[in-house]
């Protein structure tokens, strides 16, 4: 009997998952935002030098430092009859969808998927047929190449600072240029690179970075705080970043890397 209710339980708790239905978004294709390889098949032929002419171009009719990347599934839907057809390029340029900060031109791909990608059905708009993408991302302009190979960085960016915490983090025996944070997994380690000092810097908030490092959207709470320092290292990397010795009123400008051994 006991095993009976279970199963009635968790086939209501199924069907009720399932059951529950998206609302669903219509986008028009903007050639300028929205690339796929669906309605551009030579996209994946273009060499780099190419690609950076063209996104060159792009970027000029964009606020953000991306655009929407998708590949349709095999089926092209017709007949549908939405109320409204969006714009993908106004609906993502609302700073709804962007890093926090005042300056920050830069979206946030976690916040694209889990208020877009995650929440709607989605299908884009080609004349009387309607593709329902199979795979959708954000997908950023930034790190790109010059023509001397040399890297650019979005320059758009808010400033974090955080206060150097030496119970949480120490310089690297093999080069002190490298902080690193203490109790990490093994020997892999997110680091962080001194680019150089400043002072007399205006701080609007000064950040606990062990309480921002430990955050949920670094640390899995199934995983006994386990940190995704491929998360943390990509969220870093659009902002500047700042280690602040208050007592000194220095000002450590830092890079966080992905992992080192020490």
């Amino acid at each position: 009997m006991k095993i009976y209710i279970l199963s009635i339980f968790y086939f209501f708790f199924v069907s009720k998952i399932f059951s529950q239905k998206k609302d669903t978004l219509y986008f028009g294709i903007d050639k300028y935002y929205t690339i796929s390889p669906t309605i551009n098949p030579d996209l994946e032929n273009e060499t780099y030098p190419e690609w950076i002419k063209t996104t060159n171009e792009y970027m000029k009719r964009t606020k953000t430092n991306g655009y929407i990347f998708f590949i349709g599934d095999i089926y092209l839907t017709k007949n549908l009859k939405p109320k409204k057809v969006l714009s993908i390029k106004k609906y993502i340029e609302n700073r709804k969808f962007y890093f926090d900060g005042k300056h920050n031109q830069i979206v946030d791909e976690k916040k694209v998927k889990d208020s877009l990608i995650d929440k709607y059905v989605i299908y884009f708009v080609n004349g009387n047929e309607f593709i329902k993408p199979l795979q959708l991302n954000y997908v950023s302009y930034y790190p790109r190449r010059d023509k001397d190979r040399n890297v650019i960085e979005n320059k758009i960016k808010d400033t974090l600072y955080f206060k150097l915490d030496n119970e949480y983090i120490y310089q690297s025996t093999t080069d002190p240029k490298w902080y690193l944070i203490k109790g990490s997994n093994g020997n892999q380690h997110i680091f962080f690179q001194k680019e150089g000092i400043d002072r007399g810097l205006t701080i609007n908030k000064l950040i606990d970075l062990k309480e921002f490092v430990q955050s949920q959207r670094f640390c899995s709470k199934y995983k006994k705080q386990k940190l995704n320092k491929t998360a943390l290292a990509d969220f870093l990397s659009n902002y500047v970043v700042y280690f602040v010795k208050v007592d000194e009123n220095e000002f450590i400008k830092v890079n966080a890397g992905e992992v080192v051994y020490d």
